[in-house]
């Protein structure tokens, strides 16, 4: 008959022997979760800013962005902690409507400490352009400038974004820029800048992107514009926050430096002249497609490529499930958005 004794001695000399296999699992399992995540991004963009240089002594002269035709009535009062602006197409009334009955809407807002509001360009039709005042009357959240509205001028609508915070909106300690196909946890987000401080440029972070020499590519950037191979590391333009002090440098820099049409590639090189190192994390999406799930919208800050429809399944689930936990949400979010 074995004893209680003898039974001990062996599960201990079988543990001994399984622990450096149960070890190396966990380790394994730590190490993938580290890097699908997005964690190890955020450890190397940490290291960043010893690589930035530092930014000479500029004027103080305000840089000339096309006029605002169209601005809120109300302006920026008062001011919120976070200002969201969205860049949107004049045709994308659904687009808006749904982000105002959703995470833009003045009950999201009043939680969140955020205010939307959305900048535009000049549409080619009239009729397009009536739609539009009209539009502006009744919601009073629209920004409209004095340029065509075109996907090679989307980085013209970031500078005036800019100049409207710069001018009319100092009170706001963050700004996000983002788009109208783009859901973002205003809440979350909002909590997180609670602890964020000094000037911040932060989002999901692109490294080592080359410039596309292509004339036929809708990306494509001549050599004369931008002359260098690879553009300096920046955040997705579906979704980054920037900080105050962040805006000033910004447009201290753009008046010396030539604009391209690659909004967010524009914002990254601002951000390289001025020294500010861009900030990844790992919540904002980018241009991933975050899985259909309340945990995923729960978990991230922005989720990128949603109709009108699934945006407001989105605001649903995320409502349902805003107190549930989720279990290593963040890192299936991640995978299956890079299978999908």
């Amino acid at each position: 008959m074995i004893s209680p004794f003898h039974v001990y001695l062996r599960c201990l000399h079988f543990s001994r022997r399984r622990w450096p296999i149960l070890f190396l699992v966990i380790s394994c399992l730590f190490f993938l979760h580290f890097i699908f995540s997005g964690y190890f991004e955020e450890l190397l963009s940490c290291v960043l800013p010893l690589f930035y240089p530092t930014p000479s002594s500029l004027s103080t002269s305000q840089l000339l962005a096309p006029s605002i035709l169209v601005s809120p009535p109300k302006g920026c009062s008062p001011a919120p902690f976070l200002l969201i602006l969205v860049s949107s197409s004049p045709s994308h009334q659904d687009q808006r409507n749904t982000i105002r009955q959703t995470w833009g809407s003045r009950s999201s807002s009043k939680v969140s400490l955020s205010l939307t509001l959305f900048v535009l360009g000049v549409p080619k039709s009239e009729n397009e352009q009536t739609a539009l005042l009209q539009e502006a009357n009744i919601y009073g959240d629209i920004i409209q400038a004095d340029f065509t509205d075109s996907y090679r001028n989307l980085t013209l609508k970031t500078l005036v974004g800019l100049s409207f915070v710069s001018q009319r909106c100092q009170g706001a300690k963050f700004l996000m820029k983002t788009d109208d196909d783009v859901f973002v946890n205003t809440l979350a987000l909002s909590r997180f800048l609670q602890g964020q401080g000094g000037p911040l440029y932060l989002g999901r972070v692109h490294w080592r992107v080359y410039a596309d020499r292509n004339p036929g590519s809708r990306h494509y950037t001549s050599r004369s514009t931008y002359p260098d191979e690879n553009f300096p590391p920046y955040c997705s333009g579906t979704g980054y926050v920037l900080s105050q002090e962040a805006i000033v440098s910004f447009l201290q820099q753009a008046e010396r430096q030539t604009i391209i049409s690659l909004e967010d590639v524009y914002s990254g090189i601002l951000a390289w002249a001025a020294g500010i190192s861009p900030k990844h994390v790992a919540r904002f999406a980018g241009s991933i497609l975050v899985p259909h799930s309340g945990c995923c919208y729960n978990t991230m800050f922005t989720s990128h490529g949603l109709t009108p429809q699934s945006m407001k399944e989105a605001w649903t689930m995320l409502s349902e499930v805003r107190n549930d936990w989720c279990l290593l949400s963040l890192l299936r979010c991640k995978i299956q958005g890079n299978i999908l």
